[in-house]
This record gives structure tokens, C-alpha cells and sequence, in this order.
């Protein structure tokens, strides 16, 4: 807590520009402390040349001063609490084993497959040949799987009516 002495205070002013909580004021020629705003930072004992301004002991600290005496303190109750763990859900224990299970065969089974795709594949290439190229017609092609679709084309126009 900040006290001025105001038979020592001069008027000067020095105080009022130091405080950075702007708690000093002039009033009649003399210092004034608004304790409410004082943050007790000691910049206003600093600045006054004549002395006039004091740090006192705030109540905190004398609040603090009584604080030698051994603080009495209740001993804590202690709580036993068992309980039982939650339950893993079983997306959390599934998960893993499906990603395993996935990684395994993206290494061992699609390979695999893939190979004996592309053997299918070059098989049945290899099963049809060109046999014969008659110019203005498309090649005919032997062997693979049977003869391919056959289409039916139907005349356009319906029958033809006598008028």
C-alpha cells in the first residue's frame, strides 16, 4: 500500500508521470493515491525526489506475515473404487485382422490372379488365327469360342401394298 507524507510532498508532479496505472493524481498542489488502481510497482517511491511517498505493508502481506504458524491440515480420506475396464468394441479389435488380411492378399493372391489372367488372355489370342483375306470383306477368324453372334436382319419397309 502506498502512503504520501503531504507535508513533504512538493507538488512537483514527477510521481503522477511515473505510475504506469495512472493511480496518482494532484489535488490541491499535493499527491493522491487512488488505492483501488495502485498496483504497488514502487515506480512512484522511486520518482519522488523529496521523499514523500512510502511503501507501507499491504493486508496481503499482512495476511502473509502470519503465515509462520504451522498451517493445520486434515489428513485426506482415501477411496478404494475398483471397477471393471470398459470393453473393447469390436471394430477396434477386428480392424487389425482385416487389414492384415488384406495386405496378405494384395501380395500373395493378386499376383496370382493376374497372372493367370493374362495366360487366359494370350491363350485365346493365340487360338485364333487369320486364315483367309477376301478383298472388301473382313477377315474371317478360326477357332476361339465358337462362331460369335449371328444377326438377323429384318427388311425395312414392311410388305409392299398394291394401290
Amino acid at each position: 500500500m502506498i502512503a504520501i507524507d503531504t507535508e513533504r510532498c512538493t507538488g512537483c508532479g514527477a510521481c503522477v508521470e511515473a505510475c504506469p496505472g495512472r493511480a496518482l493524481y494532484l489535488v490541491a498542489g499535493k499527491a493522491t493515491v487512488d488505492q483501488a488502481l495502485c498496483r504497488e510497482c514502487k515506480a512512484c517511491v522511486a520518482a519522488c525526489a523529496a521523499g514523500a511517498i512510502t511503501l507501507t505493508a499491504s493486508s496481503r502481506e499482512r495476511e502473509a506475515d502470519t503465515s509462520h504458524l504451522p498451517a493445520v491440515r486434515p489428513v485426506p480420506e482415501v477411496i478404494h473404487v475398483s471397477s471393471q475396464p470398459a470393453p473393447v468394441p469390436f471394430r477396434s479389435r477386428a480392424m487389425p485382422v482385416v487389414g492384415a488380411a488384406l495386405a496378405w492378399a494384395g501380395r500373395e493372391i493378386l499376383p496370382w490372379l493376374a497372372d493367370l489372367m493374362l495366360d487366359r488372355l494370350d491363350r485365346r489370342a493365340a487360338g485364333r488365327q487369320v486364315t483367309g483375306v477376301t478383298p472388301g470383306r473382313d477377315p474371317v477368324i478360326r477357332g476361339g469360342q465358337g462362331r460369335g453372334r449371328q444377326h438377323r436382319h429384318r427388311q425395312r419397309g414392311g410388305r409392299e401394298s398394291n394401290i
